[in-house]
């Protein structure tokens, strides 16, 4: 293999995954978060905007929301030998910010938001048997997102945005520099790539409600391409400009709610994401000494099944709860340990308290993943150095989130 071959690993293999490929659940909205991300078809805050641009005409007035949530991830790896590693853990601040206002109006409402649909990141020890394949992952992507929800009647709502997306990606692992003087492991360099880009798309969604106690919804957020360009350093003396296209699944969201009760509100959504546009991740290095490559992804279709409840313990107090079953996207071959793609089950709980103009929601969540075993060659690791990725993966992660909106 070429050290071109070699350095493009460290764009494909660093790239950080959230169980079902690039998409992160958990971190747009502390009270959709506490009911399992079952929201669309109640969309009834700010976030809205991130959820279901159709229940923006519920959001009445002037409100803006400040949304902050801590996540971190434990990664176990237990290779064939037994020898155990864990990932260096570190927690990571998602925020998110909306701004909602009905302009006096009675059917329209106009929102912007600003979120992390996808992303988050990882880190391996320098010395770890991954070594070669990730070290260290950090994927950023934001969503600005102007949207508009209009009321047809007093059953059936739409609403439509455009989403500008801009991305950066620090990306590094070690290069295996001893292969070649035959001494496998002797002479570790680090390799590290940085890049940005952009790219536009949109997010459409519908309610309609049935009856006073049921409402239908369907949202669509569209797939879209970020051309990332940056920088390539393959060890210490080799640098050279590179590109890269990197295509991001579309997402459809169906949503049922039923409210039982004046009190109590329920909701299941099915979400559908099309992984499978993303199989091939061409890097182009601008050196023409440095070979170019295609790496396989093959990334596939997914559901998430989630179901959330509200109980509204009094005029100030709601208490909420949340369950998420997440389906993984990568395949074996392809699997890589910047973060496990694996099922995942997310406990979702949490609160929401009124007080005056402001309401202040609390959401925690515990995500279970379920245990993966590997036994591939991605990159062909296993003939190029002396590790392998090989083993089985035991991970456990949290989040905590709060949101404080304030009603104008």
């Amino acid at each position: 293999m070429t050290v071109g071959g070699v350095g493009v690993l460290l764009w494909c293999m660093g790239t950080p995954v959230y169980a079902n490929g690039f998409k992160v659940l958990g971190v747009k909205s502390a009270k959709a978060t506490a009911m399992g991300e079952a929201f669309v078809a109640q969309a009834d805050d700010p976030s809205a905007i991130a959820f279901n641009p159709a229940g923006l005409p519920a959001v009445k007035g002037t409100q803006a929301s400040l949304q902050l949530t801590e996540t971190t991830a434990w990664i176990e790896h237990t290779a064939p030998s037994g020898r155990t590693e864990k990932n260096i853990d570190s927690w990571q601040t998602v925020p998110a910010f909306y701004l909602t206002s009905d302009w006096g109006w009675d059917a329209v409402t106009t929102g912007f938001g600003i979120s992390v649909p996808n992303g988050l990141g990882s880190e391996w020890s320098k010395t770890s048997m991954v070594r070669y394949v990730a070290t260290y992952s950090d994927l950023q992507l934001i969503d600005f997102n102007p949207c508009v929800g209009w009321a047809v009647n007093d059953r059936f709502s739409v609403g439509l945005g455009i989403s500008y997306y801009k991305s950066e990606a620090t990306l590094e692992n070690m290069l295996d520099f001893g292969l070649f003087a035959g001494a496998p492991g002797a002479a570790d360099a680090l390799s590290r790539l940085r890049a940005d880009g952009d790219a536009w798309g949109y997010n459409a969604g519908v309610q309609y409600q049935l009856s006073e106690t049921s409402t239908l919804a369907l949202t669509f957020k569209s797939p879209f391409t970020v051309d990332y360009s940056g920088n390539a350093d393959l060890g210490p003396t080799i640098s050279s400009p590179a590109t890269a296209s990197l295509d991001y699944a579309g997402v459809v969201v169906f949503g049922y709610a039923f409210k039982p009760s004046e009190k109590l509100k329920c909701e299941v959504n099915i979400d559908w994401t099309n992984g499978n546009r993303l199989n091939n991740l061409v890097v182009d290095f601008s050196d023409p000494a440095l070979a170019d490559a295609v790496y396989q992804y093959n990334l596939e279709n997914t559901f998430a099944y989630k179901f959330g409840v509200e109980y509204q313990l009094n005029e100030r107090l709601a208490l909420r709860a949340g369950y998420i079953y997440n389906e993984n996207a990568t395949p074996e071959a392809t699997f890589r340990p910047s973060l496990p793609d694996t099922e995942t089950h997310f406990l979702c709980t949490g609160v929401g308290y009124t007080v005056g103009k402001f309401v202040v929601d609390a959401a925690a969540v515990a995500i279970f993943y379920e245990d993966r075993t590997i036994d591939n060659n991605v990159g062909n690791n296993e003939f190029i150095s002396s590790s392998s990725v090989d083993g089985r993966y035991e991970t456990f992660a949290v989040d905590v989130a709060v949101g404080v909106t304030y009603r104008f």
